[in-house]
C-alpha cells in the first residue's frame, strides 16, 4: 500500500529556500545590507533569524553571523525621495518608489507612448509628483488615499483623481501606457489589472509591480492566479524583470524595523519589487472583481499626529463604553508592517508611525479626538454621541483617554520631528534626483 504524499506547507518551502539562498550568499556579504541585495524582497527580520538558525546548527559560520550586524553605513542606497508627499499611513499600504526607480519607470513611459498620450497612475504617487516637467503627455493620477491625493491635487488639480479602484467609477480614459502599484495581494492586485485594462487601449503597455518571491510564502503560487487573471481581463505578459524596483521604507516601517531592533542594520531602500511587463490586447475585460469586505477607518489629525479609529467594531453589550487605549505590544510600536501579523486583528487604534491600540469603544474615542483637534468640549461631544450625560466613571474614563490621546500625538511628534533631523543632510541630494532626467 503505497504512503498518501505528505502536502508541504508554503511557510516550509519558503523557509527552506530563503535558507538554502543564505547559506550560499551569506559567507561572501561583509554586511547585512549586502545580503538584502542577494535575497531582494526577503524581510530583514526573516533573513536575520534564518542567519541566527543557520549558525545554530552550525550550516553558517558564527564570525559571518556576527559580521552581518555591522550597521549599514550612510550613502547613496539611504537616500530618501520626494518630500512633497505626506507620510502615508500603515493602513494605505502606501510604499513609494526611490529615485532611481521613479527614472526608471518614467523613461519606460516616454519610450513606450507618444506625445500627446495618456499615461495612467494607478496609486504611484510618487511618480506624479516627478512627472511634472514632463507636460508633453497628459499623466492622471488615480489614488485612494484621501491625504495624498489632496497633496498633489493643492498643486496640480487636473492630474488627480480620487478614486478607490475597487469600488468607484473610473473616468473614462484612453491611456495608451498604464502604471500600477497595488497592495500587494491578490485581491488587490486583480482590481488593480481590471482597473488598467478598462483604462487603457489595445496595444497599451501595463507596467505592474508585484513582490519578489523571496517577499512571502506562496507568492509564486499568487503570481500565477494573477496572471491568469490578467489574461482573462484583457493583458498578456511580455516582460519580466526582477527585483526591478527598489523602495524608500516608509516612516511607519522604519518604525517597525526601529522595535525589532533593526533599523541601524537596514539601508534605507532594502524593499525590492518584481516588475511585470503587459500588453493589453483587443479582449474585453473581464467583470469587475468583487470588492473585498473592507475595514472602516476614522481619521483624525490631531495636532499634526494622524490617528485612525477602527468603526466596524460591535460595542459589548451591557457595558459602559470605555473610549481608554489599552497596550497590545511593548513600546506601542508594532515590529512588523504585514496584513498576517496576528496582532493586527486587535488594533482599533493606529497612527501614522505605526503605533498600535486597542480600545473597547474607539468611535467614541474618535469622537474624543475629533473634539480635541477643533477645540471643542469632549464633554458636550461625548454626551450628544452617547445620548446622555455621562456618568461618573465614564467622565473618569474619558478624562484618561484625553490625556492618553495628548502622550500619543505628542510622540508622534517627536517621531516626525527624529525622522525630518535624520532626512536634512540628503535634502540637496533628494531635489537633484527627484528633478534628473536620465535612461535607466
Amino acid at each position: 500500500m503505497t504512503a498518501p504524499a505528505r502536502q508541504v506547507q508554503p511557510d516550509t518551502v519558503h523557509a527552506d529556500a530563503l535558507a538554502v539562498m543564505i547559506a550560499s550568499a551569506a559567507p561572501r556579504c561583509r554586511s547585512l545590507a549586502a545580503l538584502l541585495r542577494r535575497v531582494p524582497g526577503a524581510y530583514p527580520g526573516d533573513v536575520l533569524a534564518t542567519v541566527d538558525r543557520l549558525a545554530a546548527n552550525w550550516l553558517l559560520d558564527p564570525a559571518t553571523s556576527r559580521r552581518l550586524r555591522t550597521p549599514a553605513s550612510p550613502g547613496e542606497e539611504n537616500q530618501e525621495g520626494s518630500t512633497v508627499l505626506p507620510d502615508p499611513h500603515p493602513l494605505d499600504y502606501d510604499w513609494r518608489w526611490d529615485p532611481r526607480t521613479v527614472r526608471m519607470l518614467l523613461a519606460r513611459c516616454i519610450r513606450a507612448t507618444r506625445p500627446g498620450d495618456t499615461i495612467a497612475l494607478l496609486g504611484t504617487p510618487t511618480l506624479l509628483a516627478a512627472a511634472a516637467g514632463h507636460h508633453e503627455r497628459h499623466w492622471l493620477l488615480l489614488e485612494a488615499s484621501e491625504a495624498t491625493a489632496a497633496a498633489l491635487a493643492s498643486t496640480d488639480p487636473a492630474r488627480v483623481v480620487r478614486c478607490d479602484l475597487a469600488v468607484d467609477e473610473l473616468p473614462l480614459l484612453h491611456a495608451q501606457a498604464v502604471i500600477a502599484d497595488p497592495p500587494w495581494y491578490p485581491a488587490d492586485t486583480r482590481v488593480f489589472l481590471w482597473a488598467a485594462a478598462r483604462l487603457s487601449v489595445p496595444g497599451a503597455v501595463v507596467l505592474l509591480a508585484q513582490p519578489t518571491p523571496a517577499t512571502r510564502p506562496g507568492v509564486l503560487d499568487e503570481r500565477a492566479s494573477i496572471l491568469s487573471f490578467a489574461h482573462r481581463t484583457g493583458l498578456d505578459v511580455t516582460e519580466l524583470h526582477p527585483a526591478a524596483l527598489a523602495y524608500t521604507s516608509p516612516p511607519f516601517e522604519r518604525a517597525a524595523l526601529d522595535a525589532a531592533g533593526l533599523l541601524p542594520l537596514v539601508p534605507l531602500t532594502w524593499r525590492r519589487g518584481d516588475l511585470i511587463e503587459l500588453r493589453r490586447t483587443a479582449s474585453p475585460p473581464a467583470a469587475r472583481p468583487q470588492a473585498q469586505r473592507s475595514e472602516s477607518w476614522r481619521e483624525v489629525t490631531l495636532d499634526g499626529a494622524r490617528i485612525r479609529f477602527r468603526l466596524d467594531v460591535p460595542a459589548r453589550d451591557g457595558t459602559s463604553p470605555d473610549p481608554r487605549l489599552v497596550p497590545l505590544v511593548r513600546g506601542d510600536i508594532m515590529p512588523a508592517v504585514s496584513r498576517r501579523d496576528p496582532v493586527r486583528g486587535q488594533v482599533r487604534v493606529w497612527t501614522a508611525g505605526n503605533r498600535v491600540f486597542g480600545c473597547q469603544a474607539p468611535a467614541l474615542l474618535a469622537c474624543l479626538a475629533d473634539a480635541l483637534a477643533s477645540e471643542g468640549s469632549p464633554d458636550s461631544t461625548l454626551a450628544a454621541h452617547l445620548g446622555r450625560p455621562l456618568a461618573p466613571a465614564e467622565d473618569r474614563a474619558a478624562a484618561e483617554a484625553i490625556r492618553q490621546l495628548g502622550e500619543l500625538a505628542r510622540a508622534e511628534q517627536r517621531t516626525a520631528a527624529a525622522a525630518v533631523a535624520a532626512a536634512i543632510p540628503s535634502a540637496a541630494i533628494r531635489t537633484r534626483d527627484l528633478t534628473a532626467r536620465s535612461t535607466p
